[in-house]
């Protein structure tokens, strides 16, 4: 539906292509339909924009790791590829008398400690191209830069500045520049009230924000080029009619930097004069040097048997080859038993044999692929812990509970102060939280359902809530933690606490999986003090004499905490224990 198709765009990464345009670089036009088989066969979806405005455009959706696609340039010459329209081309360097370089200080590594470079000459742009141009490293942003956290990138007309270059982090006192498009020269602190504003740059700030030292670029003659990763300078901003480009690109992951500049001069390198050329730049760190961009194509062996059996086909060596070629790997035989995959400098997404395998799949066609019944038979069943637990879910919603399901991330005071318990060991504590309020792995149920009940408390009473749900705990085994299934059962009430009710539920379960009322040898309650419930109102539940659940009416303070305000009891179970029991019964 349109529905479907609007949701699934906001979540794909998709480029709007004027059609026009990519058929001047494809060499060759097409209908919709065709395109859209085309696509198809490729890997990827087309459909035509109706929101786009200035005429008709194409919308395509990429897979997330083909960063290489996210740009007209990029797709024109991979389906050109594929095609058969053109050939792979070769991105090859093309050095001046004297090597630019860029000079690395310590003090980045405080903030963003990678940079990468290259420059483009004698660039031609359009204005369809230069648009293009802008457009992908917003996408690039988005994307592999992940809104500019890891990888942000920078242009500058080359003519504009002077190399070397010099990439620093000083405090924001000490760095000032007019920035892009304004003639007004600031300071680092200045620019983070400036665009704490700014409808798009306010979003990027919180990344260096807080450091006490900004990154910034600079030129021979001390022009700032830019301040990574918010914006660049004014002075170097790139125009339509920019020959030369200085490309640069600052990280906190390298693999990323090197992946961004390599895809962006593998698709507008095609611009230079000279076709698919690059000019390379020196980084000079204090312990070792690089060149980039990293233009050398990679060698893969892979067994044809290998490629055959994990396709679903049969084919020869040359035939491979041939597929292969289509989607960009320079193949070759290079004995009766393995082909050699030569993966250019774009095709970041080629980890692993089976990557090719993927590719070989798309290039022969999946629905080419002859469906063949497997020569040994299996059978599957659910496991009983699954079966069990679904089981349950159907007594309780006959029972007139609703289902809720809450997040496995609760913040350290919802396990702790919330519900009137210390911590302890067996919590587990998520290494750097994005939010306070996912702080911890949930070692019990009950935040998450009393949550559920303070959102629902406008529904008419009672409420009655259930959640059977995995809780998590630190432990001596080789993982370091294990899982247990635990079902809650709650009951709101406005004039009564419903303890009984609670109490019958138990009863209930225990009938429906065969548990007997036994003190050693099925389930029994006990007296509890636990802080979570009100006193002499709570019981344990024993199974075989072992603590497996609690139930009793909560502790005022405790619902105050979740601001809920009418009597209520609940039950905590870890069912893990029964499933002998319903085991037993099942047979």
């Amino acid at each position: 539906s349109d529905v479907y198709k609007r949701q699934r765009y906001k979540e794909m990464p998709t480029i709007s292509v004027d059609p026009e345009y990519l058929f001047h670089l494809l060499g060759k036009k097409f209908t919709l339909e065709e395109l859209d088989k085309i696509c198809f066969d490729f890997g990827i979806e087309i459909e035509e924009d109706d929101e786009e405005q200035g005429g008709k455009k194409f919308k395509f959706e990429i897979g997330a790791n083909r960063y290489d696609l996210l740009s007209v340039e990029g797709l024109a010459l991979s389906l050109g590829i594929f095609l058969g329209l053109r050939d792979i081309p070769q991105v090859k360097y093309v050095e001046s008398q004297t090597r630019e370089y860029m000079t690395v200080t310590e003090s980045t590594a405080q903030i963003r400690p990678f940079v990468v470079g290259a420059i483009l000459r004698n660039v031609q742009f359009t204005q369809q191209s230069y648009d293009s141009f802008i457009d992908y490293q917003d996408k690039l942003h988005h994307n592999i830069g992940r809104k500019r956290t890891l990888v942000a990138i920078g242009t500058h007309d080359y003519d504009t500045i002077k190399g070397p270059f010099i990439y620093d982090a000083k405090a924001p006192k000490d760095i000032k520049f007019a920035p892009l498009n304004k003639t007004e020269e600031l300071d680092g602190a200045q620019l983070m009230e400036v665009y704490s504003t700014d409808q798009k740059l306010k979003h990027f700030l919180h990344i260096i924000e807080n450091s006490p030292v900004f990154p910034v670029i600079y030129d021979a003659n001390g022009v700032v080029l830019s301040l990574p990763p918010i914006i660049n300078g004014d002075h170097s901003k790139i125009k339509l009619t920019t020959k030369n480009i200085f490309v640069e690109s600052t990280a906190t992951d390298l693999n990323k930097a090197l992946i961004t500049l390599n895809v962006i001069i593998a698709s507008f390198s095609r611009y230079c004069t000279e076709p698919f050329t690059v000019e390379p730049v020196e980084i000079r760190y204090k312990d070792r040097q690089d060149v980039t961009p990293h233009i050398e194509s990679r060698s893969v062996d892979v067994s044809i048997e290998y490629l055959n059996n994990l396709v679903g086909i049969n084919l020869p060596g040359d035939q491979i080859c041939q597929y292969l070629q289509k989607m960009g790997l320079n193949t070759t035989i290079k004995n009766e038993n393995e082909v050699t995959a030569v993966v250019p400098m774009w095709r970041s997404d080629v980890l692993h044999p089976c990557d090719i395998a993927e590719d070989l799949g798309i290039s022969y066609g999946y629905n080419n692929v002859v469906d063949i019944i497997p020569s040994t038979f299996t059978s599957g069943s659910q496991l009983t812990l699954n079966k069990m637990s679904d089981l349950l879910r159907q007594e309780l919603a006959q029972a007139g509970y609703k289902e809720c399901l809450t997040f496995a991330l609760n913040s350290l005071k919802d396990v702790t102060e919330s519900i009137r318990k210390k911590a302890d060991d067996h919590i587990i504590k998520i290494a750097n939280p994005k939010t306070y309020e996912f702080e911890v792995a949930r070692s019990t149920l009950i935040p998450g359902i009393l949550k559920t009940l303070a959102s629902n408390l406008t529904n008419k009473l009672p409420i009655y809530l259930f959640e059977i749900s995995d809780v998590i705990f630190k432990d001596d085994t080789e993982n370091g933690s294990r899982n247990e299934r635990h079902l809650i059962a709650l009951q709101t009430h406005r004039d009564s606490s419903g303890l009984e009710y609670i109490h019958g539920l138990v009863d209930y379960l225990m009938l429906k999986l065969n548990v007997k009322n036994h003190e050693t040898e099925g389930y029994c309650i006990k007296q509890s003090e636990d802080s979570t419930f009100f006193p002499e109102r709570q019981a344990y539940i024993l199974f075989r004499n072992k603590p497996i659940g609690i139930f009793g009416i909560v502790h005022p303070e405790v619902l105050g905490n979740f601001e809920c305000h009418f009597p209520t009891s609940l039950v905590e179970i870890n069912i893990e224990p029964l499933i002998e029991y319903f085991f037993e019964g099942d047979k």
